[in-house]
């Protein structure tokens, strides 16, 4: 598929979540995200309410725009931080899974990766950029939101924050 194409579809995916948030609630530091369950592409159960008691990224990212950003920033952050009490979870957002699967093969990701087809995951969570990303506390509660590109170096330092009872509150 062409690169205008994808912007074009973006757009759309944009503008429908706009539509389709209108009455959800933002959600706001502070406060319990919504549930996250499903298989990553590896077929893994992946759940948020399995995850409590760790520290928990989830990373919104579509391959028109930041598929690099997963090799090159979040993978490294995964892999130096599994055996720390984090999980990362990258969830992709307008791509289809055989797409996401090769990208992962092909860049050597070992993230647990979810395919989120219908976005319902990016309209429950208000996601209107990409990359997106939401830290959590070791008791399931957002600390954290950063919209767009964010370096290794700078994600783990709010995993620290988030960790030492530090992050946004």
């Amino acid at each position: 598929m062409a690169r205008p194409t994808c912007r074009f579809f973006l757009i759309v995916f944009c503008l429908a979540i706009l539509c389709w948030g209108c009455d959800r609630k933002m959600l706001k530091v502070g406060e319990e995200p919504p549930p996250v369950s499903g298989r990553d592409i590896n077929g893994n159960t992946v759940s948020l309410e399995a995850l409590k008691g760790k520290v928990v990224v989830l990373f919104f990212w579509t391959n028109s725009c930041c598929g690099d950003t997963l090799k090159q920033d979040l993978e490294p952050v995964f892999r130096r931080n599994r055996d720390k009490g984090v999980a990362v979870i990258a969830i992709n957002v307008l791509d289809e899974e055989k797409e996401v699967a090769s990208i992962a093969a092909t860049s050597g990701l070992s993230v647990p990766i979810l395919v989120d087809g219908g976005s319902t995951l990016a309209k429950d969570f208000m996601v209107f950029s990409f990359p997106t990303a939401f830290i959590l506390d070791r008791n399931g509660i957002l600390r954290q939101k950063v919209l767009g590109q964010i370096p290794a170096s700078k994600l783990e330092k709010l995993i620290q924050q988030v960790d030492q009872g530090g992050g946004a509150r």
